[in-house]
């Protein structure tokens, strides 16, 4: 004969309360095997096990609709399987995400330490910077693959000319290449600067300078002088990405 339990029993045997067999039943996830005449309810070791299942996939962060869907499948094996890859692929996104703020947190920190006298304004500009640093760095790998392509064309291109120095060829091949070289340059520096936009470390607001202003300021790898359209100051401004 199989072994019975009252409410309290299951509870105890699968280290939850009293109140959690409860609501699991009030969810319709465990529900009793049978009630005494007075109500009672009687579990049985099948209930206690599908109990523990239950509480394992709550240790996972299952919601109890997905435990409430696993349980009704005539295949549960597989649609636990189907489950949990849903599961892992969730939980890896969000540890990724947590691993980015913790990393922004940590530069952030490292910053107020060094420079315990920041504004607020001062550290909310910082923080964006570091977030937008995965997307600035993309494009940065995206115009060097474009210029590496460049030069490649280039020094295929002067090889071929060779082959013809003293044909006719020669300067026509030649002019061909530098018009090639200038439109491409061209495109880079179009493509460039219109996906990048600038923060004024003065007034703490961004905006898109012109290609004229873009292409003639001073720069350094990170910043652009240029004169903010907010201010009116003329500074270092930050860099930034446009995220796409």
């Amino acid at each position: 004969m199989s072994q019975t339990y009252s409410t309290g029993d299951l509870a105890k045997l699968a280290g939850v309360s009293v109140r959690t067999v409860q609501y699991y039943d009030r969810r319709g996830i465990l529900q009793p095997s049978d009630l005494t005449e007075g109500g009672r309810r009687i579990y049985t070791d099948s209930d206690l096990e599908r109990l523990k299942l239950i509480c394992f996939l709550r240790d996972l962060d299952f919601s109890i609709e997905a435990i409430k869907r696993l349980l009704a499948e005539d295949n549960a094996p597989a649609v636990l399987e189907i489950l949990l890859e849903e599961h892992i692929k969730e939980l890896r996104e969000e540890s990724a995400k947590v691993k980015h703020q913790l990393d922004t947190s940590v530069n952030l920190l490292g910053q107020v330490r060094k420079a315990p006298n920041h504004s607020f304004k001062s550290l909310a500009d910082l923080s964006f910077t570091m977030k937008n640093q995965k997307f600035w760095r993309r494009l940065q790998v995206q115009v060097f693959a474009a210029v590496l392509l460049l030069v490649a064309i280039i020094y295929v291109a002067i090889a071929v000319i060779k082959q013809f120095e003293h044909t006719w060829l020669a300067p026509v091949l030649l002019i061909g290449i530098i018009l090639i070289v200038l439109v491409s340059l061209q495109f880079l520096v179009g493509y460039y600067q219109k996906h990048v936009y600038y923060l004024c470390p003065n007034c703490h607001q961004t905006f898109e300078p012109s290609m004229k202003d873009f292409v003639l300021s001073y720069h350094t790898p990170r910043t652009r002088k240029l004169t903010c359209p907010h201010c009116h100051q003329k500074s270092y401004c930050l860099e930034l990405a446009k995220e796409k």
